[in-house]
């Protein structure tokens, strides 16, 4: 039987979750479908979540890149960023956001404020209602926001297209 703490966590997650509009999976799925190449950019515990979707797009046979990274390419017109910052006030992101908009990408932003500095460069496509590290909605340091991420991006995962002999000769071998 789970804990105590994970039953309120859980709770917490499905009212976060269940706050986002119906078609918003399935939003983010035909945003990445619409660009041959995605890039993910996040910070801390954020930007784990945002690797974590990038493996999976990978595995999907999507051309993915990680911001920051040393093997990822220039960002330019006809890519998508797809960024993620609870507080939309992280310096990194918000650069990686004006970056790409000079650059001609497209850009699709993840947060848990409607108005920061990070919406004031691209306006919120998900607002995740589940506060920051600033501002916690009954977390620990934004935990709430880090989970529902990763719980949206794989459900973003699971409304793509899915080959699952590609993803499994995909998968990492070099473990």
């Amino acid at each position: 039987m789970c804990s105590q703490a994970a039953m309120e966590l859980l709770g917490k997650l499905n009212a976060a979750l269940g706050q986002l509009p119906g078609e918003a999976v399935e939003r983010a799925a035909r945003c990445v479908l619409a660009h041959d190449r995605v890039f993910v950019g996040a910070a801390g515990r954020s930007g784990l979540m945002l690797k974590a979707f990038a493996m999976r797009l990978m595995q999907a046979g999507r051309t993915v890149y990680v911001a920051g990274e040393t093997v990822t390419p220039a960002i330019g017109e006809g890519d998508l960023l797809f960024l993620a910052s609870a507080s939309g006030a992280t310096p990194s992101v918000i650069r990686y956001a004006e970056v790409a908009k000079k650059a001609g990408a497209d850009l699709f932003v993840v947060t848990a404020s409607e108005a920061s500095p990070l919406t004031a460069v691209h306006p919120a496509d998900i607002v995740l209602p589940c506060g920051s590290k600033d501002q916690p909605a009954g977390s620990v340091m934004g935990t709430l926001f880090e989970e529902a991420l990763l719980i949206f991006c794989d459900a973003v995962i699971q409304s793509l297209p899915a080959d699952p002999d590609c993803m499994r000769r995909r998968h990492a071998n070099l473990e």
